[in-house]
């Protein structure tokens, strides 16, 4: 009997059958850390991203390199099955079924687990303690485990790795939290940036912890009851001796930065506010005043910080995040107890009014403490600069909180007095309480804004007691210049000196100066109206003058006497006439822009006809260098006759100021270039010393004396209309160097689009 074997492709040749798991070499936690964490501080926020989302309400990162690192949370700790479910668990978050953290409802930050490769990339060695209650065992444990991480990569088998652990009961002393020790830093941990970690945080922290904390600020008010919190917010302190002797808090840090910051108690009715200026220990502002009230205890800190310039400078994160946070968190947030209270302070709420009334430019206070502390007389109220009101900040320029404490529903019985919580939760029973709540924190707004006047106003007047030693200086550097000018006699020299003190002078009267320069400012807005009336009169009385005119020529036909008188009659009349043609046109031309380029010439020539007698009276010479095809941009023609005319004024006023035996030339020069049209306007008169050349375009200034002459001194607004008339149209008006023989040149740029 022969036997046979197995036949081939049969059921008889399997020579073994099973299931088979993934076998994962342990270096893989090497490789994933490498990868999916690229730079050390980011490892960092990776485990404060973990502590974030454990409920912690501080964690604290000591960086001792190349020691250790220490990272120690507040939050909620691991228990024995969270430890192995969780944190043993290779591949995916645990927090991935949970989205919000189970205390205080937080989105979670941390993705996929990239903790646990996070302390892989720093350090060679993990020390791990965890204290948390154990529901299971009914009592707080405390967990201790160990990572050797080179060790591990020595083994093939990932599954094979033994991570020791213990678990034991934890004293009474002992906090809930987590601490992990990382030795052995590896080198790329050298240079942390630890700025870089407190900016890339930003958006867990929060700063209701530090504004929530005493109520013993303000004197001797008793503390607020340690309520528990629905989220005190998140709090996180590096501490470095490399980089920081103290410990930052981060929060604490910015809103640190306040310009302002107001602190109020209520307890029954003693009220008490205190108003701080930065870096000052000791009170701006102290308020001791009664207030009756049904609200009971109050306690609030209120934050004022403006978006100016320096408010966020020397922070150990970028200024314009610190920015970003401090407007995420804006607004004066309500607690009750520790709870707080929708929609009070959130994004869109309004509660105080401050924006509406912002917007307003409301002028009265809302607040009793305002109209009781800080009245307005008349005077005060009308201006712009003094109504404290008007300074009245955002809301997204404040943030704060305000502790209160509500009646409880067992308490409430049939009366409404005290703050009562809506039925829906939302706010609070609109009655007597709420609206003193909202008088006081009001209050202390409207407290800031008119803090914040004065220290305006302070600013103010130290610019200009700068600003006034300033032109002191560049006066005296004048003199030098003008008694060093050859080209002057000593009359001229005396007399431009003795025009100077005056300027100077009057330049030291700040406050007049500033009141004239506004009064000035309004005159001239109403020339144009006046302006309107006299033309329309002069042409009038040019009609009837013209009448008068021609019979007084016919008179000079028989009495030869009359024939002179007739003859200047007639010359006034036409020059009468030219000035009143250019004013008419200049008037109607302030309110049209043309829709096309216009030629140069026949308005400078214009200009130089209405004034032309001036000239030639005074043996000055004209010079107009513009071709014919030269055209202006379509601005206003007024602007540009406007422009034309002062340049041309100031020229002759400087050469009429010079007696020497100087040659008396102005010059006009116009052309385009590039998309660019260009005048230029130079003269031979008495020229601008270099120290005064940066003062020249100020409202108000002017070297120019009283005199008889008809062009007069002006009222120093020439050259600043002509550079803001100029700038309106995007354009420019510069003081260059003269041409080869002048004195002055002012160019003007206005180009054909605006720039």
């Amino acid at each position: 009997m022969s036997t046979r074997g197995p036949r081939k492709g049969g059921r008889d040749d399997v020579l073994e059958k099973g299931e088979v798991s993934f076998s994962i070499e342990s270096r893989v936690i090497r490789e994933l850390g490498e990868r999916l964490v690229k730079q050390p501080d980011v490892a960092l926020l990776e485990l404060i991203k973990n502590a974030y989302d454990a409920d912690a309400t501080t964690c604290t990162v000591t960086y001792n390199y190349p020691k250790t690192i220490l990272v120690e949370d507040s939050g909620h700790g691991m228990t024995q099955a969270e430890f192995l479910n969780g944190w043993m668990r290779i591949g995916t978050s645990s927090k991935e079924a949970k989205p919000t953290s189970p205390k205080f409802g937080r989105i979670i930050s941390g993705e996929k687990g990239i903790g646990r490769f996070a302390v892989r990339y720093l350090g060679r060695k993990l020390d791990l303690s965890s204290v948390a209650f154990d529901a299971a065992r009914g009592f707080n444990t405390q967990l201790e485990a160990s990572f050797d991480w080179p060790r591990f990569d020595r083994t093939v088998d990932l599954g094979t790795v033994k991570v020791p652990y213990t678990i034991r009961r934890a004293g009474e002393s002992e906090a809930i939290g987590t601490t992990l020790t990382i030795h052995a830093l590896r080198p790329t941990t050298k240079d942390i940036d630890l700025r870089s970690v407190q900016t890339g945080s930003m958006g867990m922290v929060s700063p209701f912890r530090m504004l929530l904390r005493h109520a013993d600020e303000v004197d001797d008010l008793p503390e607020s009851p340690k309520d528990p919190i629905q989220d005190p917010g998140f709090q996180l302190i590096l501490k470095s001796p490399a980089y920081e002797a103290e410990a930052i808090n981060l929060a604490e840090a910015i809103l640190g930065k306040y310009v302002f910051r107001c602190v109020v108690g209520l307890d029954n009715g003693r009220l008490k506010i205190r108003l701080y200026r930065r870096n000052q220990k000791k009170p701006h502002i102290r308020i001791n005043d009664r207030y009756d009230n049904s609200v009971g205890k109050l306690y609030a800190d209120i934050r004022f910080l403006p978006s100016r310039s320096g408010t966020f400078t020397d922070l150990p994160v970028d200024g314009r995040r610190a920015r970003t946070w401090a407007k995420d968190h804006s607004g004066v947030a309500v607690f009750d107890r520790n709870f707080r209270v929708s929609p009070y302070g959130k994004p869109g709420d309004d509660w105080l009014s401050l924006s509406g009334d912002v917007a307003k430019r409301e002028r009265d206070p809302k607040s009793s403490l305002a109209r009781r502390h800080f009245p307005m007389n008349e005077e005060t109220y009308k201006s712009t600069q003094l109504n404290y009101m008007l300074r009245l900040s955002y809301p997204d320029n404040l943030v704060g909180a305000v502790q209160v404490y509500g009646v409880r529903s067992e308490e409430q019985g049939d009366s409404d007095h005290g703050l009562i919580a809506a039925a829906d939760r939302e706010g609070f029973v609109a009655n007597e309480a709420y609206d003193q709540l909202v008088d006081i924190v009001r209050g202390a707004a409207e407290l800031i804004a008119y803090a914040d006047r004065e220290i305006q106003q302070e600013e103010e007047e130290e610019e200009e007691r700068e600003i006034t030693k300033a032109l002191r200086r560049e006066t005296q550097q004048a003199v030098k210049e003008i008694l060093a000018n050859k080209r002057l006699t000593r009359r001229e020299k005396s007399s431009i000196i003795k025009r100077l003190s005056t300027a100077e002078s009057l330049a030291t009267k700040v406050d007049d100066l500033g009141k004239r320069r506004e009064t000035a400012l309004e005159v001239m807005s109403l020339l144009g109206v006046v302006a309107g009336f006299m033309t329309h009169e002069f042409g009038t009385a040019i009609n009837q003058l013209e009448r008068s005119h021609s019979i007084l020529q016919k008179l000079a036909r028989r009495e030869s006497a009359l024939k002179s008188e007739a003859d200047a009659i007639g010359k006034h009349i036409a020059t009468l006439k030219d000035f009143v043609t250019y004013s008419q046109g200049y008037i109607k031309g302030t309110t049209i822009t043309p829709d096309k380029s216009y030629p140069v010439r026949p308005r400078i020539q214009q200009i130089i006809r209405v004034f032309g007698k001036y000239a030639s009276d005074r043996h000055i010479e004209i010079a107009v260098d513009v071709e014919s095809d030269v055209v202006a941009p379509p601005v206003p023609v007024s602007l540009y006759s406007g422009v034309v005319l002062n340049l041309f004024t100031n020229a002759l006023k400087a050469i009429t100021a010079s007696s020497g035996a100087n040659q008396r030339h102005i010059a006009f020069r116009a052309w385009n270039e590039r998309g660019v049209h260009f005048l230029e306007v130079s003269d031979t008169g008495v020229g601008i010393p270099s120290a005064l050349q940066d003062r020249i375009f100020d409202p108000l200034f002017t070297t120019t004396g009283t005199n008889r002459d008809p062009l007069g001194s002006g009222m120093g607004l020439g050259l600043t209309l002509v550079r803001r008339g100029a700038e309106s149209f995007g354009g420019t008006v510069q003081l260059v160097k003269p041409p080869p023989g002048f004195s002055t040149c002012f160019r003007v740029r206005l180009p054909f689009r605006e720039e």
